[in-house]
């Protein structure tokens, strides 16, 4: 298993608000995160950062290769919760850091197994047998407006609004969080990424690109695409491949 990433700043943005990580659990496990933070002139990244290093050192201080799915769920997603606590604590404690919170999409893997837990529209891909899914659902007011008939996926994707979202990690004092456990099977690659992949690069695109190249060439390519289609947010590309 190999796991490989990078955030870039993009070319509007003045700061990047996004983060990473990276972490191999032991022999044959790892772990995976990407947060895209909001809020203020210094909140996003504030949040992002505070998620990215929460979430790492829960993980890290309670997995372990044994656990049960129910068991490495409830890992997940209490460090999701010490996340959320602390981003919502300081923003309490610093009034400049009002209303900021992050995005977050985390995965373990390990067994064959990819175990995935998200908030926003931050998302998780498999690209398998050179089929590539959307496994994680956007927690976003065009996502709603797609469910409920009212656009299309195609036009969410131009709509004013899609940089809205309806969940985010350090907004409240709890967060709501989704949860769920794919294959994850020798040639199969992940995919995790901020909304400045995803809302610039096609599924066509990022299909092409997975099926075609190896995880570190992938990641460059898929941000200078995103680059290259206007760069109007950080972008971030974390590639899993087994």
């Amino acid at each position: 298993m190999k796991i490989v990433g990078k955030t870039d700043i993009g070319l509007v943005r003045e700061t990047n608000q996004d983060a990473f990580k990276i972490v191999a659990l032991g022999q044959s496990a790892g772990f995976a995160l990407v947060c895209d933070g909001m809020g203020g002139v210094n909140g996003g990244d504030r949040a992002s950062s505070i998620a990215k290093a929460e979430i790492s050192e829960c993980i890290k201080a309670s997995f372990a290769e044994n656990m049960s799915e129910e068991d490495t769920r409830n890992v997940m997603l209490r460090a999701i919760d010490a996340a959320n606590q602390k981003i919502y604590r300081t923003a309490k404690e610093h009034p400049e850091l009002t209303g900021m919170g992050t995005t977050v999409v985390l995965t373990i893997l390990y067994g064959g197994k990819a175990y995935v837990a998200h908030v926003g529209d931050s998302r998780l891909y498999r690209c398998q047998g050179g089929v590539l899914t959307q496994l994680t659902k956007d927690h976003s007011r065009v996502q709603d407006l797609v469910d409920r008939g009212i656009i299309t996926p195609e036009e969410a994707r131009v709509h004013p609004e899609k940089n809205m979202i309806t969940r985010a990690v350090g907004i409240g004092p709890d967060v709501n969080v989704d949860f769920l456990t794919v294959d994850f099977e020798p040639g199969d690659k992940l995919l995790l990424c901020s909304d400045g992949l995803s809302n610039i690069c096609t599924d066509g695109e990022i299909a092409d690109v997975l099926k075609t190249r190896e995880a570190e060439q992938a990641v460059e390519t898929l941000i200078k695409l995103a680059n290259m289609g206007g760069g109007h947010d950080n972008i971030t590309v974390v590639i899993a491949e087994n």
